[in-house]
């Protein structure tokens, strides 16, 4: 049972213990506690709305983030297509300007040869140096075919290359036209979880006064997830699930164990993202930290099952509270919008010890730093 239902069904089974009716109670008193009963089972149905309210909004923004996702993913491939087929072009232009310097060239001596030697050396010269300048002629009549069959294939190339730039341009446009109405979608599902979470207010303000004080006193990002992982020990047979939805959508930039941008060894996986692109929770949990600590500005901390946590940094925007209880691949917020692009670190811990979570999440390419 979620947070948010569970929050609900303490009152009640609160309501039910207070309000059973004594054998001496009073005819008013009996009304009165009857009227307590019939409000207790109308929470009781209200929690029950709210808990299917909270699973089938669950379901829907896992499947809507799957498909942006997709889409995001494909806009990826788009824009590399497209600046690996631009590269082509300029490429393709570079040489086409070369063949078409080498056959002017060609063009201009047969020109010149033809003008200055060939008439007046067929009537002056000897015929042995006559036949000599007709041959050479008819030897530069092949190069100057061969040349133009180059410069020709060049002109062929380069309005094949430009055809699919167009092409990819078309689908690209069509790529973002589905993306932002999928991202409309994901606004409005969005809207609706906060509605939700609106009705356990009292419950969220006394989790998130709890969080401010643990981020007051922690000393380090370190420190900050010590405080929050649960006291007891997981149990060494529990293992975590595989092939699991990436934390955003992205090649990896800095794997687990190698030197991140400052020269210290990653203790998780950092991602280049879209800016602004949406970030899921990888693993099912509870948000026990979500907002702004320190240099690492906007951080959330979900807490699984065997003892494990996790940590998002690197957010523009966190769209969960504390104390939501998170599906797999359920959106937690969008990554930062950066002119350089941004990035999105993952970290996976359990009982306070880092975990490589590559071997865990759906396979994905290594990239090079840009």
């Amino acid at each position: 049972m979620g947070k948010l239902q569970g929050f609900f069904v303490t009152g009640l089974i609160a309501a039910a213990v207070g309000f059973a009716t004594p054998s001496f109670a009073t005819p008013n008193v009996k009304a009165a506690l009857a009227a307590k009963k019939a409000e207790t089972a109308q929470l009781a149905q209200k929690s029950k709305e709210i808990g299917s309210e909270v699973d089938t909004l669950k379901a829907r923004l896992v499947s809507t983030t799957k498909a942006l996702r997709d889409t995001e993913d494909k806009i990826t491939d788009t824009n590399q297509r497209l600046s690996d087929l631009q590269t082509r072009k300029a490429q393709a232009l570079k040489s086409l300007m070369q063949d078409r310097q080498a056959l002017g060239g060609m063009i201009s001596a047969a020109e010149r040869y033809s003008r200055t030697s060939t008439s007046g050396m067929l009537l002056r010269a000897k015929p042995i140096d006559a036949a000599r300048a007709s041959l050479i002629m008819k030897s530069m009549i092949p190069a100057l075919h061969r040349q133009s069959e180059t410069l020709k294939d060049r002109i062929t190339d380069m309005a094949r290359i430009e055809g699919q730039i167009s092409a990819q341009l078309a689908e690209q446009a069509q790529q973002h036209k589905t993306l932002n109405r999928q991202q409309d979608d994901m606004g409005k599902l969005l809207k609706a979880r906060q509605d939700v979470y609106q009705k356990t207010e009292a419950t969220r303000r006394v989790q998130e006064a709890e969080v401010a004080r643990l981020a007051k006193e922690a000393r380090n990002l370190e420190d900050l997830v010590a405080k929050i992982k649960p006291k007891s020990k997981s149990v060494a047979s529990f293992a975590l699930p595989t092939n699991l939805p990436l934390p955003v959508a992205g090649a990896i930039r800095t794997g687990f164990g190698e030197k991140d941008d400052y020269g210290s060894k990653s203790q998780g996986l950092t991602f280049n993202a879209p800016p602004g692109g949406t970030v899921v929770t990888p693993l099912a949990g509870t948000v026990k930290f979500a907002g702004t600590f320190q240099k690492y500005r906007q951080i959330l901390i979900v807490e699984h099952a065997g003892g494990y946590h996790s940590l998002i940094a690197g957010l523009g925007r966190i769209d969960t509270v504390v104390g939501a209880t998170l599906a797999a691949g359920e959106p937690v917020g969008i990554a930062e919008k950066s002119d350089d692009g941004a990035r999105i670190y993952y970290e996976l811990r359990q009982n306070g010890e880092p975990v490589n979570p590559r071997k865990l999440l759906v396979a994905q390419k290594k990239q090079t730093r840009t």
